[in-house]
């Protein structure tokens, strides 16, 4: 057995560390920015070839800001509930589970991604559990009763 395959099944299971998280966020926010991005260019170019208008959208208008977030909360939302798990967890071996162990279920998923802004709200305060807490639980992770676990595939690695 390669000895990166002895780490990864020797971490599994364990709470998932703030470093790994921070990274499996930054993935999802390019992810999410590059989607948002691309169909943003899409739709301007096709009001501006298909219809007499010039439209010209920037970052700057409250309808593009609240399209971002509406978009965010899709594709985190879709995707804990479907696969417990974002693109960006995906990529760091990362996994949602119930704080108790179990399976997420749809409806912590989605309690996690309302309390999900009260990280940022907190003005970072809601974090610090990540970073100090023994289970590296945000204040999301506490009121949605759910923990970030590393979760590599042992027989890939």
């Amino acid at each position: 057995m390669r000895p990166g395959a002895r780490q990864a099944m020797a971490h599994q299971g364990h709470y998932a560390g703030a470093l790994s998280r921070l990274l499996a966020y930054a993935a999802d926010l390019g992810i999410i920015s590059v989607v948002y991005a691309a169909a943003i260019a899409i739709i301007q170019f096709a009001i501006n070839t298909a219809t007499p208008w010039n439209v010209e959208l920037k970052n700057g208008y409250v309808i593009v800001i609240i399209g971002q977030l509406a978009w965010s909360a899709v594709y985190f939302g879709s995707s804990w509930v479907v696969y417990a798990r974002s693109p960006g967890m995906s990529l760091l071996g990362l996994r949602i589970v119930r704080s108790n162990g179990s399976t997420l279920d749809p409806r912590h998923a989605i309690i996690r991604l309302i309390a999900f802004p009260l990280g940022f709200l907190t003005l970072g305060i809601g974090f610090l559990g990540i970073i100090f807490g023994r289970a590296h639980r945000a204040i999301y992770d506490r009121i949605a009763e759910t923990a970030a676990i590393y979760d590599w595939d042992a027989e890939a690695a």
